[in-house]
């Protein structure tokens, strides 16, 4: 989803864009589309000047550590590449990582595993996502900000992304790999604890016999607040902020950070989702009862 939204973003603002996948019917139906595709990582690293790498987000354990399979698959692959062309190349990694894994995972492989030169041969830049996955071309075309992650807050030759991204948003932060990284989880576990807010306000709203609905609404018109994941009865899903939730509760605790409102979050919305029957069961009937007196 990342990789295609921000593939087709690039090429309708004019540039020349080639996809790879590990998926052939994936490539074949961007390419049905009239776009360009690769199946092989190498070859399109080849033809290109800027590699965006959107692999899927780590999963990670109950102890929080997260299984860099998939990340160390695609850095194998890369350091093959940079390590047989005399060409720069701008590595730009989407994928959301927890905070030091950029430098002490991707920067410490690929010096280690390459005698291409960083900063020299090659560049590496943490550029997180913030798009949701039934509007994500729309997201990218519209993005509320850029963040860019680079070594020592970026240098020269980082310019190139920021050029690139100007036509989308004035809103171009260069931060460091590590605050970058935290940008990224700060936001999506910001929504989780919304969410959770307000599910757990719908659930005393039900217990005191109070309209929730006129109650969220009321509040969202503070322009401070907003509408987003203010209305209850729905607990956060979808593939990004359950898991991004639970893996940054985990990095908390391992940092020994109390109190851990992230933990909070996790726990309101596991309480609505095993009563949902109940629960949800009540909040249809409030939508329902909202729409036929709208009708």
């Amino acid at each position: 989803m990342v990789g295609t939204a921000t593939g087709k973003g690039f090429s309708r603002l004019g540039h020349n864009v080639y996809f790879c996948d590990r998926s052939h019917s994936r490539l074949l139906d961007l390419q049905e589309q009239g776009y360009q595709v690769e199946e092989i990582i190498q070859d399109a690293i080849l033809k290109t000047e800027i590699s965006f790498i959107c692999v899927g987000a780590p999963t990670q354990d109950n102890s929080g550590k997260q299984d860099l399979t998939e990340l160390i698959s695609i850095l194998t692959n890369i350091a093959s590449v940079i390590n047989n062309t005399d060409d720069y190349h701008l590595l730009v990694f989407r994928t959301t990582l927890l905070p030091g894994t950029t430098r002490n995972i991707i920067v410490h492989y690929l010096e280690k595993n390459s005698s291409a030169k960083n900063g020299k041969n090659y560049g590496i830049i943490y550029n997180p996502e913030f798009l949701r996955e039934g509007t994500a071309l729309v997201d990218f075309l519209k993005s509320d900000r850029v963040i860019i992650g680079a070594e020592n807050g970026g240098v020269n030759h980082y310019s190139i992304l920021r050029e690139i991204y100007e036509p989308i948003t004035p809103n171009i932060i260069t931060v460091s790999y590590e605050a970058a990284e935290l940008i990224k989880y700060v936001s999506n576990c910001f929504l989780s604890l919304k969410i959770s807010f307000f599910n757990e306000i719908g659930i005393l709203c039900e217990k005191l016999g109070i309209d929730d609905k006129l109650v969220n609404f009321a509040v969202s018109l503070d322009k401070r607040i907003g509408s987003y994941g203010t209305e209850s009865g729905r607990p956060f899903g979808g593939s990004c902020l359950p898991k991004d939730t639970e893996a940054f509760a985990a990095f908390i605790r391992n940092n020994n950070i109390q109190p851990d409102l992230v933990q909070t979050a996790l726990k309101i919305n596991q309480i609505l989702s095993s009563e949902s029957a109940k629960h949800q069961a009540y909040f249809r009937y409030r939508r329902n009862k909202i729409m036929q007196a709208d009708l």
